[in-house]
């Protein structure tokens, strides 16, 4: 309901909507270990093992910040109606490639199937739940 919302409201109402929310995620991030890659308008991408792999189920702790981030969207509300702010989550496990582009304003990002897919699960999923891809529910 994002895109519908924003002909609704005032800009401004979005932003501090948005600010709110991510920055509950943004609190979150270290408690799970991972990692923020960026933000494109009401999207909000993280990674674990970019850029250096990492020991532990890296899909354990995705999975654990996905179920943070729909807890913690109850406790933000939508400017239309005042209802908790629904979000939906994509998961996939997959090989990536980081780096940082750009000169100005250098940016993290991460390109591959895996992260097409991610957004993928995401685009397809439902409200208020977190969709993963076959490649994760079997390393969980």
């Amino acid at each position: 309901g994002f895109t519908p919302m924003c002909k609704e409201v005032e800009p401004r109402a979005v932003m501090v909507m948005l600010n709110e929310l991510f920055t509950r995620f943004d609190a979150l991030l270290d408690v799970f270990g991972v990692r923020k890659v960026e933000t494109i308008g009401d999207a909000y991408f993280v990674a674990v093992g970019a850029p250096r792999r990492v020991a532990s189920s890296h899909a354990l702790s995705v999975i654990g910040f996905a179920k943070a981030m729909l807890s913690a969207a109850r406790h933000v509300s939508m400017p239309t109606d005042g209802q908790p702010v629904q979000i939906r989550i994509g998961i996939h496990t997959g090989p990536a490639l980081s780096g940082l582009l750009g000169r100005r304003m250098p940016r993290f990002c991460l390109f591959g199937g895996a992260v097409a897919t991610a957004a993928r699960m995401e685009s397809t999923g439902v409200p208020g739940a977190v969709h993963i891809s076959e490649a994760t529910y079997r390393l969980l």
